[in-house]
């Protein structure tokens, strides 16, 4: 039996999976701020599971964060209690078993290109846009995660050079959670569409009112949604020219704008090289489910291997 789980900044999803069905599934909030309470709840989750399935299954984590190939410590912004702690270790002691851990991107695209969206394809970009922006890369076969852990996350790339041509010469440069400003993660996740609306018209919309005004036609949602696009499709661009992937898999909750899809060829056309030819952008078929599903596929990984 497999479980995966999926540990976002405000809630923790278990998913057990027997011959890639998905059996049960449990979720809590994330106690973000004592460690203690962080490991507790892992471990009642898997335990509880065990129990009402009779089973003792492998343990595979999506994390929104990297654990440092060297000291094994995690990073992990939005679950400060654990950070610079060796979640690895300390899970594997308080559950009884071996764990594995991978950045939330990873398993997100580990998890459409086995039987999803990027199934069949060499290369495989997977983008995340919706609490945050992330990103994973599939090559081969494998999950190419770098020589600290951080490829594919694109997030933390500073804005384009060309910014204010985009968003104006007022456009604004935010400080990011990670210390640095005009990381991509501040503008090309829900809160960033938010932020740009914000900007241009002083007023307060959800990123899904926000596009649900742009489907009624609404001027001022079509100026924001164009200025959110056309920086994506800049950002993207710099990964297209770089990876040259064979598909980009669109997830989190901004994968159900299906207007991207429509308006991202045209825009990365602009940016990427002329003799390219543009990777097929697809939404991710597991959808929420994805992220959870790659976790526990981390422990099925071996038998992917090439």
């Amino acid at each position: 039996m497999l479980y995966g789980l999926d540990i976002g900044g405000t809630k923790i999803e278990l998913a057990a999976f027997h011959n890639n069905h998905q059996i049960l599934t449990r979720r809590v909030a994330t106690p973000t701020h004592c460690y203690h309470a962080f490991k507790s709840t892992i471990q009642t989750l898997v335990f509880e599971t065990d129990t009402e399935l009779k089973t003792r299954g492998t343990v595979g984590i999506g994390l929104p964060g990297i654990i440092d190939p060297i000291s094994l410590k995690s990073y992990c912004a939005n679950i400060p209690c654990a950070n610079n702690q060796n979640l690895i270790a300390d899970l594997e002691f308080v559950l009884d078993r071996p764990v594995r851990i991978e950045n939330d991107a990873n398993c997100f695209i580990l998890s459409e290109s086995h039987g999803g969206s990027a199934a069949g394809f060499n290369t495989a970009l997977g983008i995340i846009l919706g609490t945050g922006c992330g990103g994973g890369l599939y090559i081969n076969g494998k999950l190419h995660k770098g020589r600290n852990n951080t490829a594919g996350e694109w997030g933390h790339v500073p804005l384009p050079y060309n910014i204010y041509d985009i968003g104006g010469k007022d456009f604004p440069i935010i400080e990011c959670g990670c210390g640095r400003k005009g990381c991509l993660d501040s503008y090309l996740s829900a809160r960033g569409l938010e932020l740009l609306h914000q900007h241009y018209f002083d007023t307060q919309l959800t990123a899904k009112d926000i596009i649900n005004t742009y489907q009624q036609q609404n001027n001022e949602a079509i100026k924001t949604v164009h200025v959110y696009c056309e920086l994506l499709a800049c950002s993207l661009a710099s990964l297209v020219n770089t990876m040259d992937p064979d598909i980009v898999v669109v997830g989190g909750g901004l994968s159900n704008f299906d207007n991207l899809y429509q308006l991202l060829p045209d825009l990365l056309d602009k940016y990427t090289l002329p003799l390219n030819r543009l990777p097929e952008i697809r939404k991710a078929i597991y959808g929420d489910s994805s992220g959870v599903r790659g976790a526990a596929l981390l422990n099925a990984y071996e038998q992917y291997q090439p």
